[in-house]
């Protein structure tokens, strides 16, 4: 703090000058910058003094109280008859996809389910159909996910959006890998994830992969981390954004038993918790054990709010996948009955007799030839026609040739 003194040069001397902390440093020989800099120090260390003070005079003002929360409401039959849902409620399908709600898309490894919940975030932002489903309004989406670098985003998404003259940058964000994984256990984690949420406003969040955002395989662990998801979404309804997340199926064993329908529904990892949780459950699955096939069937094996509606077929593509309109729905229902790997070998003599003479034929009409002649059952049919490349042909169309060796 600054400071001066009013000595006398001399006793009994009159109106004396001030000695200030100035005149004694220029005594002292300073030069004109150190006195500067000291004053302009003492200067400050003033002015904040003088705040302090101020501040410790002002009247006490007890902070304002927050909102209690409100655990658990009521509602009168009437309540529920007059309640109107927003208008962007209903995003896909027939409830297929809603607002605060729970979607799981499921499927075995390499399937393509990354490629569907894309497909997914890019019809939402377009407003066009997802893999025969409606979508009612258009909405953003926000993908946390660790499975893909950015390379393969990037070759997916030039082949998805090229031509379409938009990149969807006011649509869809998506997060490379975070360094420390879906880190959801973490406060830190998921305050971070509240305010990007806030602040982006998508209709859709997507969680790639389930199995990476729970800390084990226990019912229990998969029940913490449903719960801080949902911890993440705003409290206003209207603002909630639906929840997909994408989900491994039990692994397979050596006895192919191939469930469909809703018996699909068992075949989630941790089926208890997620099954019951989620709302609507699709299960995407691969046509064939071709490596060549990009055929796949969807199959929605649970809709709470809706019909699940028929399994469709798709030729998996990065972006928008596209129809299958040729492919044998009947045979591969069919086929989904319990076979075993040891079935009985069908006579090769038998199945020449059989083919001879096929020119063109779908795969469903040949195994019917199959069939038909009592050779096999149609499930082991569709293998058979699998397993003669060098005598059953198919063409760019899919159409199946017989020739001779």
């Amino acid at each position: 703090m600054s400071f001066s003194f009013n000595i006398p040069y001399y006793p009994g001397q009159e109106n004396a000058k001030p000695i200030t902390v100035e005149l004694l440093m220029r005594g002292a020989g300073k030069s004109e910058e150190e006195i500067a800099e000291y004053l302009a120090a003492n200067a400050a260390a003033d002015a904040e003094a003088e705040a302090e003070i101020a501040r410790a005079s002002q009247p006490y003002t007890p902070a304002p109280a927050t909102k209690k929360r409100q655990w658990l409401q009521t509602w009168t039959t009437r309540d529920f008859i007059n309640f109107q849902a927003p208008p962007d409620f209903k995003l896909m399908g027939e409830c297929h996809l809603t607002r605060g709600s729970l979607t799981v898309l499921g499927g075995w490894p390499g399937v393509g389910k990354s490629r569907a919940a894309l497909a997914l975030a890019i019809a939402g932002a377009r407003g066009v159909p997802w893999l025969g489903h409606r979508v009612h309004a258009r909405f953003r989406t926000l993908i946390i996910q660790c499975e893909n670098g950015p390379h393969r985003l990037k070759e997916e998404l030039a082949e998805a959006l090229q031509g379409q003259g938009t990149v969807l940058d006011d649509s869809l964000l998506i997060t490379p890998p975070p360094p420390y994984g879906l880190a959801f256990q973490e406060a830190g984690f998921r305050q971070e994830l509240r305010e990007k949420i806030a602040s982006f406003k998508p209709g859709l969040v997507i969680i790639d992969p389930w199995n990476r955002a729970a800390d084990g395989d226990k019912q229990a662990d998969y029940r913490t981390a449903l719960d801080s998801i949902f911890e993440c979404l705003p409290e206003d309804p209207a603002e909630k954004p639906a929840l997909l997340v994408i989900h491994h199926m039990r692994k397979k064993s050596g006895e192919v038993s191939r469930k469909q329908g809703r018996d699909l529904l068992h075949e989630l990892a941790g089926s208890y918790q997620i099954g019951s949780a989620a709302r609507c459950v699709f299960v995407l699955e691969a046509a064939s054990n071709d490596t060549c096939d990009n055929a796949v069937v969807l199959t929605c094996c649970k809709n709470n709010d809706g019909v699940e509606g028929a399994p469709s077929a798709w030729f998996r593509r990065n972006g928008l996948f596209e129809p299958n309109p040729e492919f044998d729905m009947a045979g591969f229902l069919e086929g989904a009955e319990t076979i075993s790997n040891k079935g009985t070998r069908v006579p090769f003599a038998e199945i020449r007799e059989t083919l001879q003479g096929m020119r063109g034929e779908s795969t469903g009409r040949a195994a019917a030839r199959l069939v038909e002649a009592d050779v096999c059952s149609r499930a082991t049919a569709y293998r058979v026609l699998k397993q003669f490349p060098d005598h059953i042909i198919e063409d760019s169309e899919g159409k199946l040739w017989w020739k001779e060796g």
